[in-house]
């Protein structure tokens, strides 16, 4: 059993956590255990996403422009800020491929990113985050549209220097649309977007170099509150209407809809151990992550 330790207005709550009888989810088990052995360390332990009141849109967006002029201050990459109190969809997907351009891979950084002293290099990694924590607010509906309603909220546990591992046939399986509220996903852990994210904004500036589906994971995860994106039928309409546009395109890339290959959806390796409804209750208004431990 794992157990997440948050702190919560000068307290410390922790959730459990087990690993899921599968394949990856043995797998990654293993790799999570062995950066605890290792002695773990967070480097974004804020990453609590829409379970606290500590960041609103405004305050998501003084911050990415902050990180444009840091990155820009030591060599102009990012020629666009986002001006007023909101956003959109589309800038999201501009910021996040000038992302992609300035941070290549994780393990192969490109030359910009080799080059930036130490501050920048943290600007340009807090800029994603922020990136993933603006497309975390709200709920959007399958035309675009962003709601006024509040995302049910996530827990992103990224770890330092941990590695990665290529995944092989039988590592997909887990792969679903229709997750369940407390579900523990691995995370997208290289460069590129994946298929189910690319319909989901709507992104037609993510260029077909970074079209690429999961085919690493690490010890990385998040515990999920949502529903899975394709529970109903709400999104299906989008998805089928999306692949039959794109079936030609996709097929020369070597991609096809059935494919588990594809990674479409979220990896589940793991789950709660109790009430995910209970759990989050308990954990509301946590501002850090604090460690990881198993037992």
């Amino acid at each position: 059993m794992f157990h997440l330790d948050l702190e919560k207005e000068g307290n410390v709550v922790t959730i459990d956590f087990v690993e899921n009888d599968t394949q990856l989810g043995a797998k990654w088990a293993k790799a999570l255990r062995d950066e605890i052995d290792k002695g773990i360390e967070l480097p974004q332990p804020d990453r609590l996403y829409n379970l606290n009141t500590l960041w609103s849109e405004q305050s998501i967006i003084t911050r990415i422009n902050r990180c444009i002029d840091k990155v820009n201050s030591h060599k102009h990459f990012i020629d666009f800020k986002i001006d007023g109190s909101t956003m959109t969809q589309e800038d999201s997907n501009n910021l996040h491929h000038a992302f992609e351009l300035m941070r290549g891979e994780n393990d192969v950084p490109n030359e910009f990113y080799l080059e930036a002293p130490q501050d920048v290099k943290e600007a340009i990694e807090e800029y994603n985050v922020l990136i993933h924590r603006w497309e975390d607010l709200v709920i959007r509906e399958p035309d675009g549209t962003r709601t006024n309603r509040p995302s049910a909220g996530r827990i992103v546990v990224h770890i330092k220097d941990r590695p990665m591992y290529e995944m092989v046939d039988g590592d997909w399986d887990c792969y679903t649309i229709e997750s369940d509220p407390g579900a523990v996903c691995i995370n997208y852990c290289h460069k590129g977007k994946p298929i189910l994210d690319i319909i989901k904004d709507d992104d037609d500036v993510v260029g077909e170099d970074n079209i690429r589906p999961q085919h690493r994971y690490s010890a990385d995860f998040h515990i999920r509150w949502a529903h899975g994106i394709g529970k109903g039928d709400k999104w299906k309409p989008r998805f089928d209407e999306w692949w039959q546009r794109n079936h030609n395109f996709m097929r020369n890339l070597g991609f096809e809809r059935d494919d588990p290959r594809c990674a479409f959806g979220y990896g589940v390796v793991g789950h709660l151990v109790n009430s995910p409804v209970v759990e989050k209750a308990r954990i509301i208004n946590s501002s850090k992550i604090l460690g990881v431990r198993y037992s």
